[in-house]
């Protein structure tokens, strides 16, 4: 674990170093763009346990919203930062049924690079971190964890319409992957984290920088 935050911390400085050293800011204003995206997520299990009665702990499907900044560095390479809000609820899946939870928000702000590979099509890869915030009640009743890194990859859709150029229309296919763990599982005896997995569909909306 303590590698893994190692690795991906250094891959936050190095992004983000790109992104704040990009170019001049007469060139920035004339390239930066603003997005904002809407969508449904789907994130696997945070707990997993089987000692007594076998549960999954695992959020509901929810909704994504996502505000970011883009930065083009030269054609076909762009920079951006997203702040990424995910609301859910958290369900208790076991033998005899599903239950409630109780719910959280998601909260990932990420930086990445852009790559346009063909006519409208672009893949994005970034780093981060990711913060829980929730209810001091089950498991988060003694906080959630703190900032956990997050690595995150997009495939992005550019739609070939007038109307969806003007509006920098796009659909985005993101997935995303951190490790889970909180201090009241550490208490009831998880002694490691668990990676989560998180992808959603997004329909992606822009203005300013340059002509789409």
């Amino acid at each position: 674990m303590r590698l893994f935050n190692r690795r991906v911390c250094q891959g936050i400085w190095l992004v983000a170093c790109v992104v704040l050293t990009a170019g001049p800011p007469d060139r920035l204003s004339a390239q930066v763009s603003f997005h904002i995206a809407l969508g449904a997520r789907y994130s696997s299990t945070l707990v997993h346990d089987s000692v007594v009665t076998p549960f999954d702990l695992r959020p509901a499907l929810a909704p994504a919203l996502l505000l970011s900044v883009r930065d083009e560095l030269r054609p076909g390479w762009s920079a951006d930062a997203t702040l990424d809000v995910s609301p859910s609820e958290l369900r208790r899946h076991e033998g005899s049924g599903s239950f409630d939870a109780g719910s959280f928000t998601a909260l990932a702000f990420t930086v990445g690079l852009q790559r346009q590979f063909a006519a409208g099509i672009s893949a994005r890869l970034g780093v981060g971190g990711m913060r829980y915030a929730a209810s001091q009640t089950g498991v988060f009743r003694e906080g959630s964890g703190g900032i956990f890194p997050l690595g995150t990859v997009a495939t992005t859709y550019a739609l070939p319409l007038p109307f969806a150029r003007k509006y920098q229309l796009e659909v985005e296919a993101r997935y995303d992957v951190h490790q889970f763990i909180t201090p009241a599982l550490r208490t009831e005896g998880f002694t490691a984290s668990r990676p989560v997995h998180r992808a959603a569909i997004l329909v992606r909306m822009g203005w300013g920088g340059g002509t789409p």
